[in-house]
């Protein structure tokens, strides 16, 4: 007994000095500082995934820019990520505990943790860095504080906006983001504000908030919704930027870039967008199908390239089409190769009658070295239900293509589409496993959500969709998503039980069969079965 309390403590007492040894600290980290007589202040809040630049943040930053207003900008993620990680090791913790007795995830930042951002006990631990905030932004009185919500900090931003409005009633609350995608989800989702922008900012944002700085309360705006609008109004979507240039690309010139790394020493991955939207956009679950707009591929490679002179190396293509124009994507490449920038990037891209070996080929010259494919279907029939526009054929000729090139490949699954047979569960597992020499992880095993914005959600009765309850009491009460026990489809008949069943017995054959399952994807697993 005694060597195994021995044994344990000296294996606990060597995980610390590792980890000692192999982080940044100590690092000159930003006070929590707000300037006075400020027009607006931006926020990004605690939690978003490091080391991943907030390119949102940059472009909205930029656009801000061009208003003329007095502004600034305060990552309190990045400052909050190093003050945790800095207690953390510098006093080299073991455990770290919040006030209540709650034992924190040594990451919270790691995407498999985002589940804590939702926990009253994580939240009571920043309690200090919020209460500072709330002091820092009452002292400074800006006519405007702007939050980007990015769904896992929309607790913290709660508490915030709680309590500056307790101060300054007179404050105007702005906010846009990732949880501001659709009108009907983002208020269900963030109810305190005064306004909030509604998608893309770059045509709505400027005119809005030089009217707030003038005094006026403007309603009933395109892409626009406010607590001032017209009850009943007809909300109307705002126009979409056409030229993805016309806004300059983020410097993050507000902070100290350098900071923008893990706690580990990680290089920064810095987000590079050629391209917005899905230029296929018929996949039948997916929430995201908006118009397909790509940049000048000389413009991308000049914002690459501003980037290695200042010292980066690894980007990442932040966009849901990567490859919606090959073309374009390989007038990158070319335009890369030609700069000899030496860099490495990854992306996420569809299968494509394109993928031809030549083309990874010339992705890998470039630099790119890993490469996720949203196969999501893994039979011809399933594929078909998805409304995916290929086949199993195309699917093993471009994992195959890509492998063959040097690049590391990852895929995913959706599981528990309408239509689903017991069959196709079988033989998604054969097919997987038949391709597992191209694919060196499995990155994600989803289940299907029926999320807003998607064509399952806005045509249940097209795709056989029953709902527990009335339909229309449903989608008023979760404009967001409707809750995965609430829903279930026929012929044949899924629920959310044969759903998870279904992703554990897909889990358990991929295992068995010795696919490399990412941690994520574990972790997608474990939790749901909880």
């Amino acid at each position: 007994m005694f060597w195994r309390v021995a044994r344990s403590l000296i294996l606990k007492v060597k995980k610390l000095r590792k980890e000692y040894r192999a982080n940044i600290y100590p690092v000159k980290i930003p006070r929590i500082k707000f300037l006075p007589d400020q027009d607006l202040i931006l926020l990004e809040l605690p939690q978003r995934y490091i080391p991943m630049i907030p390119n949102g943040l940059g472009y909205v930053n930029n656009i801000l820019k061009l208003t003329g207003v007095h502004f600034q900008t305060v990552d309190l993620n990045i400052i909050c990520y190093h003050r945790y990680h800095s207690r953390r090791i510098l006093c080299g913790l073991n455990k770290v505990v919040s006030a209540s007795g709650y034992v924190m995830k040594d990451d919270p930042w790691d995407n498999v943790n985002s589940d804590e951002w939702s926990k009253p006990e994580v939240i009571e631990y920043f309690y200090p860095e919020i209460n500072e905030i709330i002091n820092g932004l009452a002292k400074a009185r800006p006519k405007i504080i702007g939050i980007s919500l990015s769904g896992t900090n929309r607790h913290i931003a709660g508490e915030i906006v709680k309590g500056i409005r307790k101060i300054d009633p007179d404050v105007i609350i702005l906010v846009g983001g990732y949880d501001c995608v659709y009108p009907t989800v983002g208020p269900y989702l963030f109810p305190n504000y005064d306004y909030m922008v509604i998608g893309e900012a770059e045509l709505t944002l400027g005119p809005l908030v030089k009217a707030l700085v003038a005094g006026e309360k403007p309603k009933d705006m395109p892409g626009i919704i406010s607590r001032y609008d017209s009850p009943n109004r007809d909300y109307k979507s705002g126009p979409y930027p056409q030229d993805l240039d016309a806004t300059d690309f983020p410097r993050y010139d507000w902070i100290d870039i350098n900071l923008y790394r893990s706690y580990k020493g990680e290089q920064q991955t810095v987000p590079i967008i050629s391209s917005r939207g899905c230029r296929w956009s018929r996949c039948r679950f997916c929430a995201e199908c908006f118009l397909w707009r790509n940049r000048d591929p000389k413009k991308v490679v000049d914002e690459i390239e501003w980037w290695v002179e200042q010292g980066f190396r690894i980007f990442r293509f932040n966009e849901s089409d990567m490859n919606g124009k090959p073309d374009a994507l390989l007038e990158i490449c070319d335009e890369i190769l030609r700069r000899r920038l030496k860099i490495s990037f990854h992306g996420e891209l569809r299968i494509h009658k394109c993928g031809t070996r030549e083309f990874f080929k010339r992705l890998q010259a470039s630099g790119c070295n890993y490469l996720v494919f949203g196969v999501d279907g893994w039979t011809d029939h399933t594929l078909c239900l998805q409304s995916k526009g290929y086949t199993m054929d195309l699917v093993e000729k471009n994992l195959c293509n890509c492998h063959q090139a040097g690049i590391y490949v990852a895929v995913n699954i959706v599981i528990g589409v309408p239509g689903e047979t017991e069959e196709d569960v079988q033989e998604s597992i054969d097919n997987i496993l038949k391709n597992k020499w191209y694919i060196d992880d499995f990155q994600n095993l989803n289940i299907l959500i029926l999320a807003a914005g998607s064509e399952y959600y806005k045509n249940p009765e097209r795709y056989n969709i029953h709902f527990r309850g009335e339909k229309q009491e449903l989608y008023e009460k979760h404009p967001y998503f409707i809750p995965p026990d609430l829903w279930y489809s026929i012929n044949p008949y899924i629920d959310y039980e044969i759903r998870l069943n279904r992703r554990e017995r897909i889990y358990t054959g991929l295992v068995a069969g010795g696919m490399n399952i990412t941690s994520y994807a574990k972790w997608q697993v474990k939790g749901d079965s909880q």
